[in-house]
């Protein structure tokens, strides 16, 4: 299993949910990844950036890589804005996140089911937008 590939397959999925259609969905990866987010939240008043997967190995006395994938997704709303729209707010996309990774299992070889979706307090990230992180984790063999 490719880290890579299963945090494109959370993307994926997060873009299916009805209620987050049309709003950007960005997978981050070195770079400009706050430019673009920036960028996002000025144009759309919302951004939603899938984390690069982490991996922690359980099995120290194999040759096989078996552990524990864990994932975060972050969501920004500019409130003020977004909700003139009658948009989603940030806490009712984190809920349909949640609630569409519980036990997604993307097809891939290796990758597990995902589990015990926690969201984060919302905080506030400056110039009027407020972020708020959904976290699953899986057991994957890579």
């Amino acid at each position: 299993m490719s880290l890579q590939s299963f945090q494109e397959a959370v993307a994926a999925r997060i873009r299916e949910i009805p209620l987050l259609a049309g709003l950007p969905v960005r997978e981050e990866q070195l770079g400009n990844i706050i430019e673009n987010v920036q960028s996002d939240v000025l144009k759309d008043k919302f951004c939603i950036v899938v984390g690069a997967a982490t991996y922690d190995d359980e099995s120290p006395d194999s040759s096989t890589c078996y552990g524990g994938v864990r994932i975060v997704i972050s969501v920004f709303e500019d409130p003020e804005m977004n909700r003139r729209g009658g948009r989603p707010t940030f806490m009712n996309a984190a809920q349909e996140i949640a609630k569409a990774l519980k036990l997604f299992r993307p097809n891939i070889k290796g990758a597990g089911t995902l589990t015990s979706p926690r969201i984060s307090e919302p905080s506030d990230v400056g110039d009027g937008v407020v972020a708020v992180t959904v976290t699953l984790s899986s057991k994957v063999t890579l």
